[in-house]
């Protein structure tokens, strides 16, 4: 995030751009822009190859398009967790030429900025820049969006208390499908912080049921890693045989690469739990990985079960 200082204060002197989550590919789109704010969310690789594909086009072109495709690789690289690209996109939507089509585009720009600082675990700045964000909302769901991002920071710097504080203002009866769900994760994950693994499992079902019931599989499945944490240290076995069993072969594929990584562990920590032994294998995937648990916001149940 070398030049990212440079740049937030560029866009700030000059709100949110909708992205409907989907599960499955759908190429029928009058423009490769709107292509790309489709595929920015659940197939962010592909997001961004189909705007590489056309990166140079957008160099010679000002206008309402131009913005929109790059506001959605901008999202599209922060899902992906490519911080080269992002510091690319926000120097391209600061460019003087786009002027006059950046005011709706602010608050999206702001937000994935504080996102991105806090994947880069750049948490104070992360948590500045999402208060900054709020102050350029037009809409009850753009302060909703705002405050969950800045609960997540919270909870990711240590801070659950403040994390949760947050949440409970939150206008849950504006919210349905996804970002009704949304939040609900984060409030089970600040429970899972908390220590109050029970009400962690009840906001991971709910969250999982308005996932399936919206078409938002991917996430559905998600949810599942997140509720085998809760249920091993709720000590609720049957609940994780029985959650774990959703997750077939083919699931993996809706996974990242780090929730595969703690999905591997959670199965190892089981036998451990069921031989009453930490085991090598255990010691090993943990010791290699513990980066990852923090930088993926795992940290907290990998400590607690080893604690149990």
């Amino acid at each position: 995030m070398k030049y990212i200082g440079v740049l937030v204060a560029v866009i700030l002197c000059l709100a949110i751009h909708n992205v409907v989550a989907i599960d499955s590919v759908n190429y029928e789109y009058e423009s490769d822009s709107e292509k790309i704010k489709v595929l920015s969310l659940n197939y962010p690789a592909k997001a961004i190859e189909l705007y590489k594909q056309n990166a140079t086009q957008y160099l010679l072109r000002s206008n309402e398009e131009t913005m929109s495709a790059y506001t959605s690789a901008l999202i599209a690289a922060s899902n992906a967790q490519n911080i080269e690209l992002i510091e690319e996109l926000i120097g391209l939507i600061a460019d003087e030429r786009l002027a006059p089509f950046r005011k709706s585009y602010l608050f999206t720009v702001i937000n994935v900025i504080g996102v991105s600082y806090a994947m880069n675990m750049q948490y104070e700045q992360a948590i500045k820049t999402h208060k900054c964000a709020l102050n350029y909302t037009h809409s009850q769901m753009e302060k909703m969006i705002s405050k969950v991002n800045l609960a997540i920071t919270y909870r990711m710097y240590n801070q659950p208390a403040l994390s949760y504080q947050i949440l409970q203002t939150i206008d849950e009866a504006i919210l349905n499908g996804r970002r009704a769900a949304g939040v609900l994760v984060e409030k089970g994950n600040t429970a899972m912080v908390l220590g109050e693994f029970e009400s962690a499992i009840r906001a991971y079902k709910a969250a999982r049921v308005q996932y399936i019931n919206g078409g938002h599989h991917r996430n559905a499945m998600r949810v599942i890693v997140h509720l085998l944490g809760a249920a091993l240290l709720d000590e609720r076995y049957e609940l994780f045989d029985a959650s774990r069993k959703k997750l077939d072969p083919q699931s993996s594929a809706y996974l990242t690469e780090n929730e595969l990584i703690y999905l591997k562990w959670l199965d190892l920590i089981y036998l451990s739990i069921q031989d009453n032994q930490i085991s090598e294998l255990v010691v090993t995937h943990t010791s290699n990985n513990f980066a990852v648990f923090i930088e993926a916001g795992f940290q907290a149940p990998v400590e607690s079960l080893l604690k149990k």
